[in-house]
C-alpha cells in the first residue's frame, strides 16, 4: 500500500494517541459506510422515478460509444440492453498502415490468466444475482446468500445493516428481480480484482402498486481470493 507524505504543516501523529485517532477515524468510515450501504439498497429496491433518466443515459451512452443501432425500434432496445456493439472482426486490421504506426494482433493471455479472469467474472455474476434477486417473503435466505459470498468490510457491513434491510423489505412488501447483462473485469491479479457488473430486472412493491417497473444498474466489486474463494470485499453502484 502506498502512503501519500504528510504537508509540512500537518502535525505528526505517533503511538497511541495516533492509534487511537485513527481507529476512531476507522470506526466513523465504517459507520458511514453502513448508512450509505443502508441507502443505497433501499433506493434500488423502492425508487421508481430514476428508471426514465437512467434508461435515457444509457440509450445515450449506447448510441454514442457506437451501439449497433441498425435495427428496428425492438431490437434497438434489445442491444441498448445487452450493450450490443456492431460486429468487427478482430484481425481483419492487422498490418494496416494508420499513420504513425500500425494495428498488430494481440497475443492471447496465458491460459493461467484465462482461467482465473473466468473465475473472477463469474464469482462477480453469482454475487450480483444473489445481491439483486430478493423477496419479502424468503428475504432471510437472500440475505445469507450475499453473506456466503462476502468477506472483509463489505461482509461487516452487510452483516450491521441486514436487519434493517429485511425489515425495509417486507415493510413495503418488495420484490426484486435481476439479471447480469455483460460483466467485464477492470483489473485483476491471481489475488484480487475489480469487476464491472451490468444488470437487467424488475422490482415491485407497494409504491409500484405492485406493478413490476424496469431496473438497470451498473455495479463495481471488488473480490479478494478467500481459500480459494473468489468473494465480494466492496460493492458500489455506478454510473
Amino acid at each position: 500500500m502506498e502512503v501519500a507524505a504528510r504537508g509540512s504543516g500537518g502535525p505528526l501523529k505517533s503511538g497511541p494517541v495516533g492509534e487511537q485517532a485513527d481507529e476512531q477515524a476507522d470506526e466513523q468510515g465504517g459507520r458511514s459506510r453502513v448508512r450509505l450501504n443502508i441507502v443505497l439498497y433501499v433506493v434500488a429496491l423502492l425508487c421508481v422515478a430514476a428508471v426514465g433518466l437512467a434508461g435515457s443515459r444509457m440509450w445515450s451512452s449506447h448510441e454514442r460509444d457506437g451501439g449497433d443501432r441498425s435495427g428496428n425500434w425492438f431490437s434497438d432496445a434489445i442491444a441498448v440492453i445487452t450493450d450490443e456493439r456492431l460486429a468487427v472482426a478482430p484481425d481483419t486490421r492487422a498490418g494496416e498502415d494508420v499513420g504513425r504506426g500500425t494495428v498488430s494482433a494481440m497475443e492471447p493471455a496465458p491460459e493461467e490468466e484465462q482461467i482465473r479472469t473466468a473465475e473472477q467474472l463469474e464469482a462477480a455474476t453469482k454475487m450480483v444475482n444473489a445481491f439483486l434477486n430478493i423477496n419479502y417473503e424468503d428475504v432471510e435466505a437472500n440475505i445469507e446468500a450475499v453473506k456466503s459470498l462476502s468477506t472483509g468490510q463489505f461482509l461487516r457491513q452487510y452483516t450491521n445493516a441486514s436487519e434493517d434491510l429485511a425489515d425495509l423489505t417486507r415493510q413495503a412488501k418488495a420484490t426484486q428481480t435481476g439479471e447480469v447483462v455483460w460483466a467485464g473485469l477492470v483489473a485483476g491479479d491471481p489475488d484480487d480484482a475489480t469487476v464491472i457488473v451490468a444488470t437487467s430486472g424488475t422490482v415491485t412493491n407497494e409504491l409500484t402498486e405492485f406493478e413490476p417497473q424496469s431496473r438497470t444498474y451498473r455495479l463495481q466489486l471488488d473480490l479478494e481470493l478467500v481459500d480459494d474463494r473468489w468473494l465480494t470485499s466492496d460493492l458500489q453502484y455506478v454510473e
